[in-house]
């Protein structure tokens, strides 16, 4: 009986010394590198700066408060049109109808993109909710909103739009919200 308490007071002896020759590895791992910091610093930035520019953006067009939803991404929300059956989920392919604006003071609504000039027989486009990569992260969050028939405008800060490099073929500047006039058309 000695033998194996001393055996097992050695297997724990052993264990505890693994464990804190391990712990700073494993603690190692939920830190961030200084790109991540610097990228996560910069964003929360951002998220002050846009939304600051999205309630301007209110302000200067009479939008009272409680005619809108913010998502917890940011992205805000007006419902123009409540649709039909049941809400769009990640996975479903839907067709869409856009219109893109800014909504910066000093570009207040101009257009920089639309469906409606993509040379395409329904002027939509087709893409699948969470996954194509054709539209923007508050489009996919604004569309599991929605139901067939739905049209919202949706306001999306730049982190969840273009982002840290804007979209120069669109005339998008770096760090730039926008504002989108959408309605989903088909659920296939």
């Amino acid at each position: 009986m000695k033998m194996n308490i001393s055996t097992n007071r050695l297997a724990l002896t052993r264990l505890v010394a693994l464990l804190l020759v391990l712990l700073p590895l494993l603690s190692a791992c939920k830190k961030e590198n200084d790109f991540q910091k610097e990228a996560r610093e910069y964003e929360e930035k951002h998220k002050i700066i846009d939304e600051a520019l999205i309630q301007g953006y209110f302000t200067r067009n009479g939008i009272a408060s409680g005619s809108y939803t913010r998502l917890e991404s940011g992205v805000y929300l007006i419902t123009l049109a409540e649709g039909t059956g049941a809400t769009i989920v990640a996975g479903q392919k839907v067709q869409t109808k856009y219109t893109a604006r800014f909504l910066s003071q000093e570009l207040n609504d101009v257009v920089f993109e639309n469906t409606y000039d993509n040379r395409t027989l329904c002027k939509c486009v087709e893409l699948i909710v969470d996954q194509s990569t054709s539209i923007i992260k508050g489009q996919h969050e604004a569309l599991k909103t929605m139901k067939l028939g739905g049209r919202k405008k949706i306001f999306i800060p730049s982190y969840m739009a273009y982002g840290r490099g804007g979209y120069a073929q669109l005339g998008v500047l770096p760090d730039e919200p926008v504002w989108l006039d959408l309605e989903v058309t088909k659920v296939l």
